[in-house]
């Protein structure tokens, strides 16, 4: 894939020293960028960055590794000082991830394979320009271009604060610049290969940028350039500032910018320096605005706060009448459970009463098995309705008639045979008794049943007035939820209460009359 005319540029820059525009000149001239995306326009570079993303995010990780930080500028005032004062200097009792190093060797194949001629920019690479050494060490066969891209530490310094809205230190930035810029004469120093260099913001320029395009092959077009630059984006003047940063720059550019008049340099000097005020000054009135409003919404919160709590207050004295009220239900409730564990109780010596009465009627002749039958239909009449009492009335009344059939049968026996006659009578007799006890015996379960069923439904009313009681506390979200269990517990007993006597599901309620 590397083959000899292959030429790999890479632009040593600082951020807003034009290698945006170095980059979109040489791209239009024929330089490849690779097949990679490229970091969108923004308002401060409006035609483009031209960086690509895999190598901007890639120097991103490594200078956050090595320094502290991925952004243009430390944000954090102890990692500023500590890359002051180290000026960057690289870590080398670190070593490097090696899958960085096959991330970084991978994505530069990929680029030499665009095309004959290819590069790429990030203001990083200056700070991280050990670790492309050492994959440029890994790749032969290509001819690596570096190209140093300069501008004035002034003129970038005010680029930045402006970029920043006047938020970025002018000295600060300044420093940086400083920084890169030993950190881009040391590369250049110790690089071997071909090198040149790119004066952004003076006469120079355009010759600079030709030399650069023919040293690696590419066709210079002087329409193509003029189409491409746009001086309106250029919004300083470079200046001479007293700062290390100004002799390393003339250094690097054999003094291009060391001609400045004094006076001229002056007057721009502090004409940026009006500017920088002007915008530091409408960037703290911005600030006090904001910070007005955000006092104006610091007391309405303070205000919302109050009222919040003189709810709270209100709330919590209902809090307190509601669980009075939900201590006094709950007591109510207790007695009304103690009231359904009586009624229970009495249901309970009913049917065992019933059932004694049952096993009463079963021990009677045969003759009395159909009356004992009805009559135990009619005790589970009984625990329902008075219609169904009607019906063992009915029935009861069927079996006297019967009785009285068998009577006269057994009259018109007595007449064939005189002689067992005292023997009929006394049976006659007893059965009679027994009849004439069992009928005494309904009619006082009957009233038993029937003052039961009084009770009962008296009880039930008063449960009925406890429930629309306990209705009004169940909408309430705090009281709710135990009345809720409360109330699943109520339905278990009462499911328990419809087993009949012999362990079966009775066919109708009896909590309450019908």
């Amino acid at each position: 894939m590397d083959g000899p005319n292959r030429k790999l540029v890479v632009l040593m820059c600082m951020h807003r020293s034009g290698s945006s525009l170095t980059a979109n000149i040489l791209q239009q001239l024929g330089m490849s960028l690779g097949p990679f995306e490229l970091i969108a326009a923004a308002p401060s570079n409006p035609y483009g960055h031209f960086e690509a993303i895999p190598f901007h995010s890639l120097n991103r990780r490594i200078q956050e590794w090595a320094f502290g930080f991925a952004d243009d500028l430390p944000e954090d005032p102890a990692v500023l000082a500590r890359f002051l004062q180290t000026q960057a200097a690289w870590p080398d009792e670190r070593t490097l991830p090696e899958e960085w190093l096959e991330e970084g060797e991978r994505i530069t194949r990929v680029l030499i394979e665009s095309g004959p001629v290819s590069g790429f920019k990030d203001p990083r690479t200056v700070l991280v320009w050990p670790f492309w050494k050492k994959v440029f060490d890994r790749i032969e066969g290509v001819d690596v271009v570096s190209a140093s891209l300069l501008r004035s530490p002034h003129e970038i310094a005010m680029s930045l604060c402006t970029r920043s809205k006047g938020n970025m230190p002018y000295w600060s930035a300044i420093d940086v610049v400083g920084v890169h810029l030993a950190r881009m004469k040391a590369a250049a120093e110790e690089w071997e290969g071909d090198a040149h260099v790119v004066r952004f913001g003076t006469s120079r320029f355009w010759d600079d940028t030709k030399n650069l395009a023919e040293a690696c092959g590419l066709p210079w077009s002087d329409e193509t350039v003029r189409r491409v630059y746009d001086p309106s984006c250029v919004h300083h003047l470079p200046a001479a500032v007293a700062h290390p940063s100004q002799r390393i720059l003339n250094e690097l550019g054999a003094n291009a910018w060391a001609d400045f008049d004094p006076e001229t340099n002056a007057e721009r000097l502090a004409e940026d320096a009006r500017r920088y005020e002007a915008m530091t000054q409408g960037q703290l009135a911005t600030t006090r605005n904001e910070l007005g409003k955000t006092l104006v919404g610091l007391r309405q919160v303070e205000f919302q706060c109050n009222e919040t709590g003189a709810q709270s207050r209100d709330f919590e004295l209902k809090n307190s009448l509601v669980q009075r009220e939900l201590a006094a239900t709950q007591q109510a409730l207790a007695e009304t459970e103690k009231g359904f564990q009586l009624a229970r109780s009495c249901l309970e010596q009913t049917e065992k009463q019933l059932a004694r009465v049952m096993e009463t009627l079963v021990s009677n002749q045969e003759r009395r098995v159909q009356a004992e039958q009805l009559l135990a239909h009619t005790q589970g009449i009984l625990a329902h309705s008075e219609q169904t009492l009607l019906e063992t009335q009915r029935r009861l009344a069927e079996s006297l008639d019967q009785q009285e059939r068998s009577l006269k049968l057994f009259q018109q026996a007595l007449a064939t045979s005189q002689g067992g006659w005292d023997s009929d009578r006394r049976r006659l007799d007893e059965t009679m008794t027994q009849v004439s006890q069992l009928q005494d015996t309904a009619m006082r379960k009957e009233q038993q049943l029937v003052r039961s069923l009084e009770r009962e439904e008296k009880r039930w009313l008063e449960n009925v007035a406890l429930r629309r009681r306990l209705d009004r506390f169940e909408s309430n979200a705090l009281i709710g939820a135990a009345v809720k269990g409360k109330k699943q517990i109520k339905q278990i007993w009462l499911k328990l209460r419809h087993l009949g006597p012999s362990g079966e599901l009775r066919s109708t309620r009896v909590d309450r009359p019908s």
